[in-house]
């Protein structure tokens, strides 16, 4: 049977690949003179993609917090894995905001672009964050050994 702990690894993927696909499908509609808010294709693929990139974060928060009790019983330090868990958190957070503010304009078939493209610059920052999120996961494993070795 699987360990729970590695659910949290093949988890965190999925928004890592989701959210800039999905920023690119948007960026296509902003560039051919639309919106990312209008009814599209590229628009909504965009949408799409963010909304299963926000379900993969919260599913990565979830079992991420069941890692974390893992390797704290294991032996390792806290405090090193609270940044993560922190960061991943807040990520998880804007994501899901960020797909619920991007459906809430396509339902209105907003055409500002204005606000079209703010939003898809936040949506960078989200990106930008959630990549920082990823390094700090990185280290904990392949620079501490979280929940692949035992703790130090």
């Amino acid at each position: 049977m699987i360990d729970i702990a590695h659910i949290h690894p093949m988890l965190v993927h999925f928004p890592l690949a989701l959210l800039p696909v999905g920023l690119l499908f948007q960026l296509a509609a902003l560039l051919r003179g639309g919106s990312i808010f209008e009814r599209s294709c590229p628009a909504a693929s965009g949408l799409s993609l963010l909304i299963l990139a926000a379900l993969g974060a919260v599913a990565a928060a979830v079992f991420g917090d069941l890692a974390m009790d893992k390797a704290i019983e294991l032996g390792f330090s806290e405090n090193r894995l609270e940044t993560h868990e922190e960061l991943g958190i807040t990520s998880a957070v804007l994501l899901t905001a960020l797909a619920a503010w991007n459906g809430w304009w396509f339902a209105r078939d907003c055409r500002c672009p204005k606000l079209a493209w703010l939003t898809w610059a936040t949506g960078l920052g989200v990106l930008f964050l959630i990549l920082t999120t990823a390094w700090f996961g990185g280290e904990l494993v392949y620079g501490l050994g979280v929940n692949v070795s035992r703790g130090g």
